[in-house]
């Protein structure tokens, strides 16, 4: 990314969080360096934690079937059709039973 770019990027950023009030404790000026440079590592750090978090999740392979309770299925998963080979069907109804997708 050229230097040119990422500064508009960078100031469309800053735009954004002015108008959002998460800046934290960076002091929000359109032209400084200061601002920029502040948004820069929260930028920096945000990464690193999201790296952080892909180490903790757990994948789950497909038709993976789990029970969640909620009135239906997340993004991702499908209500879960019991056939007819014996599974014992859930009798609590805050519980759905999902596959997932």
């Amino acid at each position: 990314m050229t230097n040119k770019k990422l500064i508009t990027a960078l100031t469309g950023a800053l735009v954004v969080l002015t108008f959002n009030s998460n800046a934290g404790d960076c002091n929000i000026t359109i032209n400084s360096k200061e601002s920029v440079k502040c948004l820069q590592r929260k930028i920096s750090k945000l990464e690193k934690q999201l790296e952080q978090n892909k180490k903790h999740q757990v994948v789950l392979p497909k038709g993976a079937i789990i029970g969640f309770k909620a009135k239906a299925c997340p993004n991702g998963w499908e209500k879960y059709q019991v056939n007819n080979n014996g599974i014992v069907n859930l009798t609590n109804k805050d519980i759905v039973k999902c596959q997932k997708s």
